[in-house]
């Protein structure tokens, strides 16, 4: 594109420098023809300013300037024109006296311009119409029509022409020179920068494809970490089920058959109150540590069995809005969202006593997002103003984000609390589990 804009440029500078060279001679040419003109020719026809014809003596005398003036030697032809057309002097003598219907002059030349016009009729000429002024008026009253030959100067030009084309091309030819090393230089390097940068984007997506390899572990690892928590929690309750709450249940029997004496009666109340209301918290724990089986439930089912079960176990009531979710679904999925709502739930029912419970469920394809929202007096201490957060809510931050998902809390106060939990649940998933 470079090479054909250079090219257009060349012959566009070309042609102007010919031109301007042609209009320079054409300029000269001029001013010698008035010259010659207005000293040779000019005295002697001035009587055409009162008289239609030139006299035989002015035509003798006019012949004689001529002669003497040296213009026969280029000059092929001769005219002198009057405005209305008729030949008051011309070489060739038959032509004196005619009138012609058609002015030759052009009109630039009865304004008092010279006029030169290049012709090649077998032989270079230069044909000249210049006017011839009144000595007294200052009014044009006469045009001399000159045919002049130019052969050397024809050959000049042309020798002018093909030097100045010459030259054009020349420079061209070396500016595209210049221009091709520079873009040559300019590509290696630009190649050099493209084999480096598809090296380094190489690089890069190995360090990705590493990083790709090592999160999916990271996320398999705390899949399982929550897997074993989980299994962890189920035993505790278990154990402080069967082991703690069962002791403490055989002690409370035992204190029921002990004859009670005046004196002892007091004090056996108090133990059996005591021993009662650490059964009951023993209970409330397991209860809190023990999810049901969800590995018989889809997820749905799931995640409206935690609602329930909160609602049963608190007597409030509990708005709810779960969308249409995946029949299968990883099993650390469904414990971490049950978790996430019985969570929820509790502190909605700790901190606002219940006020404006409300679960939103939604799934897009690709993943799923849980709201647990209250109308209580929000997460902030009334006296400081700094936000509360408690162990569970940083538990259930920490379980969430380590499968994938992240958690968003807004609070302000007087305005209720809202948690969600939003985490990816692929189709891919649900098959694979």
């Amino acid at each position: 594109m470079a090479f054909a804009v250079m090219v257009v440029g060349m012959v566009a500078m070309g042609t102007l420098v010919t031109w301007r060279i042609e209009k320079s001679v054409t300029t000269v040419k001029a001013a010698s023809a008035a010259f010659s003109v207005n000293n040779f020719i000019a005295p002697y026809v001035q009587e055409l300013a009162s008289s239609e014809r030139l006299s035989p003596a002015s035509i003798e005398n006019l012949k004689s300037a001529i002669d003497r003036s040296g213009l026969r030697t280029e000059v092929m032809s001769l005219s002198i024109w009057r405005q209305d057309g008729l030949v008051a002097y011309s070489d060739e003598l038959h032509l004196i006296g005619q009138k012609f219907s058609r002015n030759p002059g052009l009109p630039q030349a009865w304004s008092g311009a010279v006029q030169v016009r290049f012709g090649n009729a077998g032989i270079p000429t230069i044909q000249v119409f210049a006017p011839v002024w009144d000595r007294m008026t200052g009014a044009v009253i006469a045009v001399v029509e000159l045919h002049e030959r130019v052969s050397a100067l024809d050959a000049e030009l042309v020798t002018s022409k093909w030097q100045i084309w010459l030259a054009t091309g020349l420079i061209t030819l070396n500016m595209m020179g210049c221009l091709f090393v520079v873009v040559s230089h300019s590509s290696r390097i630009i190649e050099r920068q493209r084999l480096a940068l598809i090296e380094r984007v190489s690089q890069l997506s190995d360090l990705l494809h590493q990083n790709s390899l090592l999160k999916g572990r990271i996320e398999r690892a705390a899949r399982k970490a929550t897997e074993d928590n989980e299994r962890l929690l189920r035993r505790m309750g278990y154990d402080l089920h069967d082991g703690v709450a069962q002791l403490i249940s055989l002690a409370l029997l035992r204190l029921d058959k002990i004859k009670r004496s005046p004196q002892e009666s007091d004090n056996l109340h108090r133990i059996h109150k005591a021993l009662s209301d650490a059964l009951s918290d023993i209970r409330h724990i397991c209860k809190g540590l023990l999810l049901p089986e969800v590995r018989s439930m889809t997820l749905q089912e799931a995640l409206l069995f935690m609602i329930r079960s909160h609602e049963r176990r608190t007597a409030t009531t509990i708005d709810c809005t779960i969308a249409e979710l995946p029949e299968q679904a990883p099993e650390f999925v469904k414990i971490a969202l049950c978790r996430f709502i019985q969570e929820g739930l509790n502190n909605a029912y700790k901190h606002a006593g219940g006020s404006g419970q409300r679960v939103d469920v939604a799934w897009d394809g690709a993943r799923i997002t849980v709201e647990v929202a209250d109308q209580g007096p929000g997460m902030y201490d009334a006296e400081t103003g700094i936000r509360e957060s408690g162990l569970g809510l940083a538990g259930l931050r920490d379980r969430i984000e380590s499968i994938g998902g992240d958690v968003v809390i807004t609070s302000a106060p007087d305005a209720g609390t809202r948690i969600k939990a939003s985490l990816p649940l692929m189709v891919e998933m649900c098959d694979a589990a």
